[in-house]
């Protein structure tokens, strides 16, 4: 998706680090290795002494929009935590089917 937006903007990233967890990406940033593209709200996750004398720019041309997938097993999910997580997920994305 990020790269198809560059694309439409003119330019291909030069991508040098990648990772899973957003806050991991804003505190490299906040320790000057470039720039970090995250989830809106993620940037305020990595923690106060990390994250300090960052600037947030929202981007709103192309707009960014993309699709997150989980999975869980048949009988649903065994841990508390695991089904307060799609509690949470069904309550923001309604109409989609339970299991």
């Amino acid at each position: 998706m990020l790269e198809r937006a560059c694309a439409e903007a003119g330019f291909a990233p030069r991508v040098e680090f990648e990772a899973a967890a957003p806050a991991v990406l804003v505190r490299l940033a906040a320790r000057g290795l470039g720039v970090a593209v995250v989830p809106s709200g993620a940037e305020s996750g990595a923690g106060s002494r990390d994250a300090g004398g960052l600037c947030a720019l929202r981007i709103t041309e192309p707009a960014l929009n993309g699709r997150v997938a989980v999975a869980w097993r048949t009988g649903g999910p065994a841990g508390p935590a695991a089904r307060g997580l799609l509690g949470r997920l069904r309550a923001e994305a309604p109409g989609r089917p339970a299991p």
